[in-house]
């Protein structure tokens, strides 16, 4: 386990999309690991959020427009003589296969989910609180009762063109958070607050706290400047800004 926690925000609505999406795709890994109804319930729940997600943009355009973004400043970073050329190429290479596996794809994906009725159920009830209860999904209690093998081949089978999606927005992020310096800041009593070039956009702040600080870190923030807060949470009351200087963390990323 790190031994900080890192709170991030993102600057632009795609970045913010690929955030939920990666939050959703590590919890639905986990669950996959275990094979039992309670963790099929959940590993669907995550499916069935990433579907609503999906349905609201045209996602694998999204993702081929930031891979197309990240490989030109890939190739105009090549020209400069301090650059690892080779790891860069990888970098290149990786990327134009991503692309071309999500360009192979064919259809959005709450599309090629459609046809599964169980799915289909299981997508009006999903909003609904215990609305995938027993007595109210007889056919998702039917689902859920058939040997684990059954439901693992099945799952695998509505998963599985999800897999160039995933990886290519894992790999972006990768990207996106490796292209910032950490620099140690001082927030005093609690607030910090700093300009950004507008020339030049920003994807994603991400502040670093040691893991045991008693503080939480609130970011707030557009295209021109952001702010960092440090909250101390209490059991019954709101949280409240700490009157202590805090040393953090702070990554600007920007590519």
């Amino acid at each position: 386990m790190s031994e900080q926690i890192t709170y991030e925000l993102p600057l632009s609505e795609r970045i913010r999309t690929f955030l939920r999406l990666e939050d959703l795709f590590e919890q639905m890994l986990h669950f996959s690991q275990y094979d039992g109804e309670w963790q099929n319930r959940a590993e669907l729940g995550c499916l069935l959020d990433i579907i609503a997600i999906s349905s609201r943009t045209d996602l694998r355009n999204e993702i081929t427009k930031e891979i197309e973004r990240h490989t030109k400043c890939f190739v105009i970073f090549a020209q400069n003589p301090r650059v690892d050329r080779e790891k860069l190429e990888q970098s290149i290479e990786h990327l134009t296969q991503l692309n071309r596996q999500l360009l192979a794809s064919n259809g959005r994906v709450e599309h090629v989910l459609s046809h599964i009725d169980l799915l289909k159920c299981l997508a009006q009830r999903h909003s609904i609180p215990g609305g995938t209860c027993d007595f109210d999904l007889p056919i998702y209690h039917f689902w859920l009762n058939k040997p684990l093998n059954t439901r693992r081949e099945q799952i695998q089978s509505w998963t599985t063109h999800l897999n160039p999606i995933r990886q290519a927005i894992s790999l972006l992020l990768q990207f996106i958070r490796q292209s910032a310096n950490p620099t140690q800041k001082i927030a005093h009593s609690g607030y910090y607050q700093q300009s950004l070039d507008g020339n030049h956009p920003v994807q994603l702040l991400r502040v670093s706290l040691n893991r045991e600080s008693n503080v939480f870190a609130e970011i707030s923030g557009g295209k021109h400047r952001f702010t960092v807060r440090f909250m101390q949470p209490f059991e019954s009351e709101r949280p409240a800004q700490t009157s202590d200087d805090i040393k953090f963390t702070l990554s600007i990323c920007q590519l």
